[in-house]
């Protein structure tokens, strides 16, 4: 969505295109204010099943996890991006905090890019820090759901107003929303809001976040019929299709 008279950084106008802008544009992350025709699809991450089968164990495996760690945050600080401020403050309360781990990506953490070891962090946590960064939205999102960890989000853009067709309208369900301005101001601090949640709060929190795992997963490229579940591509087709069928009930209405 660039414009042509200004720095492409590498992209260019594709979505400008007056006939681009005519079409359904699937994206991993939509343009808040001028994605109008862009529909936000998840970021792959690390689970691919085949089987039915598969995404049950998994669903298991990650609800009967221990999490020793009230939560953690996977990445690192933006210097020269002011948007990104929050991720100045979540490492430093994270890493004055005994119930936060700190996997920081810039300082070159081998763990950062491993996706087992990346997992094994957030599997172990109860909440995970999903600050934005470079943009507003993370593919960490969808590897702390993927892990059973509940998304702690300091931006509205992140998922809230991204991914409406894959998350739950009721936010509280499966999130904690911290404004980020106010962790930049000092007036919240992360671990008081996190230790404010109940526990019997936090397992029906869990157990929604592991129930949206399917629908936010991508199946195996090799899987074959019909695996049981929805996945993310069965959810953009279903979507999808509404839209043409309103589109074309819409257009049916206007010509009688």
């Amino acid at each position: 969505m660039r414009t042509e008279d200004g720095a492409d950084f590498g992209a260019n106008i594709f979505l400008n295109l007056p006939s681009v802008r005519n079409m359904s544009v699937l994206t991993v992350e939509r343009h808040p204010w001028q994605g109008h025709n862009q529909f936000a699809i998840p970021y792959p991450s690390y689970f691919h099943p085949k089987t039915l089968s598969e995404m049950l164990t998994w669903q298991n495996t990650v609800r009967r996890r221990p999490r020793p760690h009230l939560f953690s945050f996977v990445g690192g600080t933006r210097p020269n991006l002011p948007k990104a401020k929050v991720r100045d403050h979540i490492v430093s309360q994270c890493e004055s905090s005994q119930r936060c781990v700190l996997v920081r990506c810039a300082s070159g953490d081998p763990r950062c890019h491993d996706p087992m070891q990346v997992l094994e962090v957030m599997s172990k946590s109860t909440f995970c820090l999903q600050a934005p960064g470079d943009s507003f939205t993370r593919r960490s999102t969808f590897d702390s759901v993927l892990a059973g960890c509940i998304p702690v989000f300091f931006s509205e853009h992140t998922a809230y107003k991204q991914y409406v067709w894959y998350f739950p309208t009721e936010r509280d369900t499966y999130s904690v929303f911290i404004d980020e301005r106010e962790v930049n101001e000092g007036k919240k601090k992360i671990e008081d809001v996190l230790v404010g949640i109940g526990e019997k709060e936090v397992e029906k929190m869990r157990e929604v976040v592991i129930g949206l795992i399917p629908k936010l997963t991508y199946t195996h490229p090799n899987a074959s019929g019909d695996v049981g579940f929805e996945d993310a591509v069965d959810v953009a087709l279903r979507q999808l299709s509404h839209l043409v069928l309103a589109e074309t009930t819409s257009l049916g209405s206007a010509d009688i």
